[in-house]
């Protein structure tokens, strides 16, 4: 592997590590609205008694399985995207669509952190909170610019190793997702239903 790769890899590797844990701390989240919508739906049913706030509690936490994860996403490729045009392409030519798409990504989410930052401090500033139980919003706030700066680095990590495949496109691709057509898909979705049982 070229020196170049071996960076993006330790790069790529370190940055994994950060996204696994926003990624557990989404899931977790996720975990804990369920069990709270469980509680909710019993007290409300069947005492007449819902829990107080309830939807400042949701509010608050929907900004961080919305974002956390979103890093991670991009890095397995799973995020919705329009492959129709993509994939048909070989070669140069895929990897220098890959690229410009990304780096149109790059500037969206550039032009997004300052912005959501800026919300996060006049929210900050300003003792900001929901309406019901009063609930400061500024730590939520917080959290789109910084899952947003992961995203950034992921996206960046991502342009260079398109760069790579343009100047070479023979070379084995790493710190980017690979396309994968529906039947490597739903060889790999049985795969692992069989592992499973």
């Amino acid at each position: 592997m070229d020196t170049f790769g071996r960076f993006l890899v330790k790069f790529d590797s370190s940055l994994n590590r950060i996204e696994s844990r926003l990624n557990l701390a989404a899931g977790f989240i996720i975990f804990a609205l369920m069990c709270l919508g469980f509680v909710q739906i019993v007290l409300r049913t069947v005492f007449r008694a819902p829990i107080f706030g309830y939807i400042d509690i949701v509010e608050i936490a929907m900004v961080g399985f919305a974002v956390l994860a979103i890093s991670s996403v991009q890095r397995v490729g799973g995020h919705v995207r329009m492959e129709l045009f993509v994939a048909k392409l070989r070669g140069r030519a895929h990897w220098l669509a890959e690229t410009i798409s990304t780096l149109l990504a790059i500037f969206i989410v550039s032009v997004l952190i300052p912005y959501s930052y800026s919300h996060f401090e006049r929210a900050f500033e300003i003792g900001d909170s929901t309406i019901d139980i009063e609930i400061i919003t500024w730590p939520a706030k917080l959290v789109v610019p910084v899952a947003l700066s992961v995203l950034l680095i992921r996206l960046l990590i991502q342009f260079g190793g398109y760069l790579r495949l343009i100047i070479k496109p023979a070379i084995e691709p790493v710190a980017v997702p690979l396309l994968r057509d529906v039947e490597s898909v739903a060889k790999e979705e049985i795969r692992q239903v069989g592992r499973d049982t």
